[in-house]
């Protein structure tokens, strides 16, 4: 969110759960022209692919159809695109939207032109790791004035990085998950035997 900072600009987290076509297009025509907009977990939304067997061949993404299993009152996937760039939509608003699913997402939510940059966070590897510890117990000039001092200090903190490292699997845990579990563990930096 330091976008939204850097331009001053409001952010807005629009849940979807529960949310209806008429809902969601109001709430959108009460968001000011310039903001960024946040919708997370836009797969849970009921807005996902959903294809019959004759399409099940087709990788395109406009023989979406809908059955009567659907709810009435829940957000369509017509609904969506609608306040996103129908004729109701508002030019200088920065759109964000998570998924933990993309391949459950349908192609024209996701095609070039509405979605302009996809970004994937993957599990932590070992340099994330890494980083990550050294992030949270290096010392910085305000907690450790001298330098030289600060120095000797943090190159031990960058030994027990790479120790952590050795015991951490890669490419189990998201960088949030190691972030979390270091943070709640600040205090016990010698920790010889890390409980993750």
């Amino acid at each position: 969110m330091s976008t939204a900072g850097c331009f001053g600009l409001d952010v807005y987290d629009v849940s979807l759960a529960g949310i209806n076509d008429s809902r969601l297009s109001a709430l959108f025509a009460e968001l000011p022209q310039r903001c960024v907009v946040q919708l997370e977990d836009v797969d849970a939304a009921g807005t996902t692919r959903v294809r019959d067997a004759e399409n099940d061949q087709s990788d395109l993404g406009s023989d979406v159809t809908r059955g009567s299993s659907k709810p009435l009152g829940t957000l369509s996937l017509s609904g969506l695109l609608n306040v996103l760039d129908g004729v109701a939509s508002q030019d200088g608003r920065v759109l964000i939207i998570t998924t933990n699913h993309i391949e459950h997402l349908d192609n024209a939510l996701i095609r070039p032109g509405r979605v302009d940059k996809k970004i994937e966070f993957e599990l932590a590897d070992a340099e994330v790791i890494h980083k990550l510890f050294c992030t949270v117990f290096e010392y910085s000039e305000e907690e450790v004035p001298n330098a030289e001092t600060r120095d000797k200090k943090n190159a031990d903190v960058r030994q027990l990085a790479v120790q952590f490292t050795s015991v951490v699997p890669e490419l189990e845990h998201s960088p949030a998950d190691i972030l979390l579990f270091l943070l709640a563990n600040r205090g016990y930096i010698h920790l010889r035997r890390w409980p993750m």
